[in-house]
Parts: structure tokens; sequence; C-alpha cells
């Protein structure tokens, strides 16, 4: 069981370059995979594409590799606070420091892409194969080497990346994980396994010295008390002298067998996407290729097709089933020969997959191992753990390692686009690469933070906007109130609608320092627009509000006289000030000799409303002012429209005044919010709207909502929205341009199809998903039709990447905010008062 040094191929380490006892020098990389998850069919197409470029231009001899690794918690919180100034986000720093139990307890992981390519030899005067033949090493001294024969390296890899093109944006990997690497196989699945280091430390160059020993067991013979007959068990026991207590259990898996009839692509040909969400041990993936230009393809075709026809003549008078396997045989090369032929950018790939699985006891391992051959049937894959070649194949995943037998025994040979459909490098990743953590990743099966970088997506001139749509009780209202307080600790303000009976905003904001709540039917802030907004403008504003309101036309006598008198010169002549001015104005003109019918008409319409809506026309309310890091105007006591009412155009005109009274003021506030966060005051700005329909539907609101989709970026503004259809409530240019998405559960099917059309799914290609949204999205269970608390917050979401996958909103990790935001008034009267500390 002793330790062969031969499987550990380093000799030295100078950067990503790997220098092995074989004289082989290799570069690996990150790779950046693409987004794959729910898109659409034409998305994976391109993906495949990408994939076809890559195995095109990749030297015989590379390494793909998708190493399973634990997510380093520091990590998650430095990405949350990038571009943060925690000495001034005081809320922030704690919600980051609660954030670390949480992330710790859940253990997210994530899966590394590399790619090592063989980017020539040391010159030593004999050639790399010989040298592995006649089992030559090779001592190499990192600091020997002369830059020119590095820049040589680099310069060869350099060339082969251009060939591949940006797609997977590969990018030089620290010399500290080749370290890691090795004692993450060691380690693999074990209590013991360390974290990735993903960016560049201060190990710059290494030796083979740095590499630990190891015992590699295989069939776990130290396990068996029978020393006459060694074991037979697919499995390596791999043993550190220094941690001998915690010791790892591994099987090396092998595509035996594909498909006769071929892989359908999309959806029955990425064969390696079903390794994800294996619990108790660590999966990881390798794949070798090579690859041989289409002309060398068809001269061996022809060779092959001459050697069957030879022995079809041998075997011509034999009465046997040979003769009609050579047929097929003949059949199939020729249509194996057509195919090079017809596409002339075609080439042949020559790749041996290794799916490597560890446990921390060999049950576990055994475990897995069979459930995954039992989903493998499902793609028609024959996967087996070949006895004997476990050592083998697992040295295949090292870079650089010594070529086996085994590689070539359990290979395979396909087209490059056949290959190209395997999309070994995609990711189910959502979500962005920084900001606070929202929910984790639900379909990848290794629970990532999903990061929402609101704040950065307008620091970065991206769109922050964001809409969310479900039926009620699905957590719309608890993911917008995340996403508020997420911004108001981040330094930002941010004003929302509260249209709940029960209050739940207010209620929320009482949680936040110095927060302002405005009820609009009781008001204690004046909305005049005339005294709100800048002079140069407060006339067209306030004829936006006014002239819905009265049921006037811009161009009949009352509305051109109302245009008129809010013009700017108007305003200057009558010196008005204010709508109370306004009103008065009219009354003078109105009883003025000779007046016209118009300023009768206007003070009567006027005078139905100034009475009723104190909020436009008390002069002794102060306007409002938008400069509170928190702003909840109350709505509820206000009559407003049904969306059938403002989409249908004969009820719109039968609108009773009660509830053109109301839209007006919900418009005024929308339009203050864009007044105050559209200006460049260097403070983020959130817009908030639920039942957005009330919002979205009218002319002034879909005007808003434009330029906050729009124009956001600009300002550091963003608007949310949320809404149960977002086939009538979320249309038109605007809403296209809002990139971040969120369906909860909808158990209405036209409803559900609604909402992941909207999303961006095809559900002609996947039908499936409807089911899921409406069944297996925090669905209500039990004699109650509760959901339960581990299932609250499941989501389909759209990433500004236009991802689509599936997710899981947390929630604060402080417990007061999270107290503040998952509870109704209602529910929280009896809690003592230390479950709702301000802080």
């Amino acid at each position: 069981m002793a330790f062969d040094r031969d499987i550990q191929p380093t000799a030295a380490i100078r950067g990503n370059l790997q220098f092995t006892h074989a004289g082989l020098v290799t570069a690996t990389y990150f790779v950046n995979p693409a987004g794959y998850g729910l898109r659409n069919a034409s998305d994976k197409y391109d993906v495949k594409m990408a994939h076809h470029a890559l195995i095109g231009n990749l030297p015989s001899g590379s390494l793909l590799l998708g190493i399973q690794a634990r997510l380093n918690t520091i990590d998650v919180l430095s990405k949350m606070v990038e571009g943060i100034d925690l000495d001034e986000c005081e809320d922030y720093a704690l919600e980051v420091v609660a954030s670390y139990e949480r992330v710790q307890a859940i253990l997210p992981q994530t899966r590394i892409f590399l790619l090592s390519i063989p980017v020539g030899s040391l010159n030593t005067g004999m050639s790399v194969v010989s040298r592995v033949w006649r089992g030559n090493t090779t001592t190499v001294d990192a600091t020997a080497i002369a830059r020119a024969e590095l820049d040589a390296y680099e310069e060869k890899a350099k060339d082969i990346l251009s060939g591949i093109g940006g797609e997977f944006d590969p990018v030089p990997v620290p010399a500290a994980l080749f370290q890691w690497l090795w004692e993450h196989y060691l380690s693999r699945g074990s209590a013991g396994d360390p974290v990735a280091p993903t960016r560049v430390g201060a190990l710059d160059d290494a030796t083979a010295a740095v590499f630990r020993s190891a015992a590699l067991d295989e069939g776990a013979q130290s396990d068996s008390g029978r020393r006459l007959r060694p074991s037979f068990v697919p499995v390596i026991k791999v043993v550190q002298p220094d941690f001998s207590f915690r010791p790892s259990y591994q099987a090396m898996l092998t595509p035996n067998s594909f498909p006769y009839a071929g892989m359908t692509f999309p959806g029955g040909s990425e064969f390696l996407s079903v390794l994800e969400g294996l619990s108790d041990v660590t999966v990881d993936w390798g794949m070798r290729v090579s690859t041989k230009p289409a002309e060398q393809v068809l001269k061996s075709n022809e060779t092959n097709l001459r050697r069957l026809g030879e022995q079809m003549d041998q075997r011509d008078q034999e009465v046997s089933f040979a003769q009609n396997t050579l047929l097929s045989k003949a059949q199939m090369l020729g249509e194996y020969n057509d195919h090079f032929e017809v596409n002339s950018g075609e080439s042949e790939v020559l790749f041996t997959t290794v799916i490597a699985v560890g446990g921390r006891t060999r049950e576990a391992t055994t475990d897995a191992v069979n459930t995954l051959k039992r989903r493998y049937k499902r793609f028609q894959i024959d996967l087996t753990a070949p006895v004997g070649a476990q050592v083998d194949l697992w040295s295949m995943l090292i870079p650089g390692s010594t070529p086996r037998r085994a590689f070539d025994d359990f290979a395979h040979i396909v087209p490059s686009d056949m290959w190209a459909g395997f999309v070994p490098l995609t990711t189910s990743q959502i979500g962005d690469d920084s900001g606070p953590v929202i929910g984790v990743n639900l379909m990848s099966g290794n629970f990532e933070p999903i990061h929402f970088g609101i704040m950065e997506a307008a620091l970065h001139d991206l769109s922050a906007s964001f809409a969310v749509t479900g039926e009620l009780g699905s957590g719309k209202s608890y993911l917008l109130k995340l996403i508020a307080v997420l911004v108001h600790d981040m330094g930002g303000q941010f004003l929302a609608i509260d249209r709940s009976q029960v209050g739940e905003w207010e209620h929320f904001a009482s949680a936040i320092d110095n927060a302002v709540i405005i009820d609009l039917a009781d008001p204690t802030v004046s909305l005049d627009p005339l005294r709100l907004f800048d002079p140069r403008t407060a006339g067209e504003r306030a004829l936006d509000s006014i002239l819905p309101l009265l049921d006037l036309s811009p161009t009949s006598g009352a509305g051109a006289a109302a245009s008129n008198l809010l013009a700017p010169r108007g305003i200057a002549e009558h010196g008005i000030r204010s709508l109370l001015d306004f009103f008065k104005v009219v009354r003078k003109l109105r009883d003025e000799p000779g007046a016209g019918e118009e300023y009768a008409d206007l003070a009567a319409r006027l005078g139905t409303i100034v009475d009723r809506v104190p909020v436009l026309f008390d002069q002794r309310l102060k306007p409002l002012r938008l400069d509170a890091a928190a702003t909840v105007v109350r709505s509820h006591n206000l009559a407003l429209p049904t969306a059938e009412e403002l989409t249908t155009p004969h009820l719109y005109n039968r609108l009773p005044l009660t509830k053109r009274l109301g839209t007006a003021l919900y418009e005024l506030v929308g339009v203050a919010a864009r007044e105050a966060f559209l200006t460049d005051n260097g403070r983020f700005g959130l817009l908030v709207g639920d039942e957005a329909h009330h919002f979205t539907q009218t002319q002034v609101g879909s005007s808003v909502t434009s330029d906050f989709s729009r124009d956001g970026r600009k300002h550091l503004a963003a608007i949310g929205l949320a809404s149960h259809d977002p086939a009538t409530d979320f249309q038109g240019a605007a809403h296209n341009l809002i990139p971040n998405r969120f369906v909860f559960r909808q158990r209405d099917e036209t409803l559900a199809r609604n909402s992941l059309e909207w999303l961006g799914v095809d559900l002609k290609e996947s039908p499936f998903l409807l089911q899921i949204l409406r069944e297996a999205t925090s669905p209500p269970v039990g004699p109650g039709r509760q959901v339960p608390e581990e299932r609250r917050g499941e989501m389909f979401m759209r990433d500004a990447l236009n991802r689509i996958g599936r997710g899981k909103v947390l929630g604060p990790a402080r417990l007061d905010r999270a107290a503040a935001i998952g509870s109704t008034p209602s529910s929280v009267r009896a809690l003592p008062a230390a479950g709702r500390v301000v802080s």
C-alpha cells in the first residue's frame, strides 16, 4: 500500500505552467462555464457551437476538469461587501457578520472548471515519449528556467486560446491551485477536503516537495481481515500518513458504452449534468481528449473499409451471423465517412471520461455509485467501475499525468459536433458575481449563494430593476421587502407603496431608524405637484394628474384653459404657487365679465375635489420630501380601479371619482419618486410597487416605469414591481428592459404559463416546468395546507445575463430584520419587545 511517487507527475510549477518529471510542460486555466440551466434551445445551440470551436482547437492530450469544491465562507462574505463602505453602513456590516454562521451551516459548494493543455516539452535532448517509455524522470528547478523559455510556452498557450475564442474566458490559475488540487484528490469527500484558492496567492512557484504523500489502497485491502484472498471491490482507500484517522473512499467510474443510435441534443446528450445533487459525497469529473482532422479520418476510413471488404470476401461462403455483422459495420462506416465528407470543418475526437466519487465511508461511496448508475440508465449509458484500473483512472484527473493503458482501454471516438453536444463546460449558476446574498441555488445541487448586486449593477451601467410575480402568499412581498431593506442597509433609500390593509410595509418600516410613514387618506404631507416639483416642470406634472382626475381632454375647452393657466407664462402671470391657488384663479376668471364657459366648467369640476383631497389642496401640509432612507406610502384607503377597468376603454371612461382620485395620487407618488431618485445625488434610490397593475396600466405610471427601467442605471436608481399576472401587467418595451425576474408559486395554469413565458422559458421544449411551478414550488401540504418552513421561498429566477434557474429566497441573516419582513402586524402583537429590536 506504499505511495507511488509517479502518480504525482509534477516536478516544478511556475505560475500556471507545470513542468513534469517526464519533461512535459502544461498550462492550466480556470474556465468560465457557459450559462445553461433552463435557457431555450437556440441559446443551448450557441453553447454547443462554442464547445465545437473549443474541441476543434485543443491539442491532443488536453484535460478538461469539473471539480466539486467547498466554497470559502470568507470569499462569499467578501463578495457581499464589494463596493460597500462598512464604516458608513453599520446595518449592512451586522448583516454580513450574521451571514457568516448561516453560510457555514449551509456548506455551499461549487464546481470549478479547469482546462490543462500541453504547450511543449523541456529541452533535455530526449523526447517526452522516450522518457516515458524508459522511465526517466527530470528534476526541474523552476527558478532556473530562462525567461525566454517561459515566454515561448506562454506564447504557445496564447495561440491555442486564441483559436478557442473568448466564450469561456480562460484565466491562468495560481500556482497554489496545483497543490490544492492534489490535496483535494487525496481527501475527496472526506472531512479534510480543503477550500479551493480561486485567486492568485503568495505561492507563485512550487516544487514536488509541496505535494503530500499518501497510500492508494485499491480494493481497500487494509479493511479486510483476509490476507490470502485479496479484495476485488472497485474502491480506492486513500490514506494520508498525517490524517490516517480520516481516510477517503473513492470509486472511479467511466462510460463503458454510449447509445448505439446516438444522443439527442438538447436534453439527451448532456450526460455530465446528472452528477450534481448527491449528498454525503464529492463527485469530480475529468475528460482527456485528443483530436484528428477530417483528412486523416477519411484516409483511415478508406483503410478500414478495405479491411472490411477483405473479411467479407473471406466469409462469403460461411453460414453465420458474421456476414450480417460485417455488413452492419460497413454501413456504419459509410455513414461515418459521409459525415466527414459533408462537414469539412469536422474533426474526430478520442476522449476518455472519468467520474470520481469520494466519501467518508465505503458505504456512502458505494451508494452514490449505484445512484449514478441508475441515473445514467436514462441516457442509455452503461457506467462501469473497472476492477484493477482504479488507480490508473484516478491518476487521469491529475494535470500532466503520464498516459496509462486504461486511458486507451476506456476511450471512445465521436465526431466533434457530437462531442460538442456533451456541453461539459456549463453551469446552472444564477445571480450576480457580487452583492448581498438573497438565497441559494436549488438547480445546481450545490446550494451556491445567489448574489444580487442591485447597487453594483447601477455602478457598472447595468439595469438594476427587477420584477416579481406569483400567487397570493407565495413570497412576492417578502422578496420586495428583503431587497428594500438591503438597499437601505447598504446606504441607499427606498420608497414603497403599501396597499395592504394590515400595513405590512408600515410594520416592516418600524424596524428601520427614522422611517417616514405617509397615509394618503389621512395625510401629514402634501402631494401638490405645484409645490412638490421644480417650477419649470411643475405645471406639466400638475396637468398629468388633474386632467385625468377631472375627466378632461387636453384639447377640450376646460382642458385647454387649464393647460394655458399651468403653462410657465400662466403660472407667472397669475402667481400660481399651489393647486389651491390654481382653483382660486379659475374661480376668479369664471366670475369676470365675458368669461367663457370653459372656466365655469373647470371651476365646477375642481370644486368637487378640493375639499375631498387635502393631500393636494391643503396648504398647511408641508410638501413631501424624499430624503429619508425609508419612506412608506400607505394607499390602502384609496379606491383604485381593477386591471380590467384600466385596460377596457368603456369601463375606464365610467370610473367613479373616488377611483380617479386614487389613481391620480398613486401616480403622483411614482412621479415624486422619479423626480427624487432619477437625479445625480450620489445615493441609490429604489421605488417599490406591489400590486403593480394599479401603477403600470396608467399612462403616467407606465411612463415612470419606463424612465426607471431605461435611465435608472444612469442615476443609481431602480424599480421593483410585483404582480399576479405578468402577461397583462408587465408589457411593453419598458418592461422588456427589466432584466432580473422572479417567479414564485402559481397554481393557476394560465397564470403559471404566462409567468414562465415571461421568464423566458419555452414550454414547448420544457413542458414539465409548468408542473414544477404549479405543484413543486413551495407546495402547501398537510391538513392545514401550509408550506413547510424549509420549502418556503422557492422560485424561478432569470438574472441579468438571461440565465434561468431555480432558487430559494433565504431572507436576512439578522434575526430582527427577518422578524420584521417575515411577519404581519397581526401576527407579531404577542411577540416580546426583544423580537423587534431596532438597531
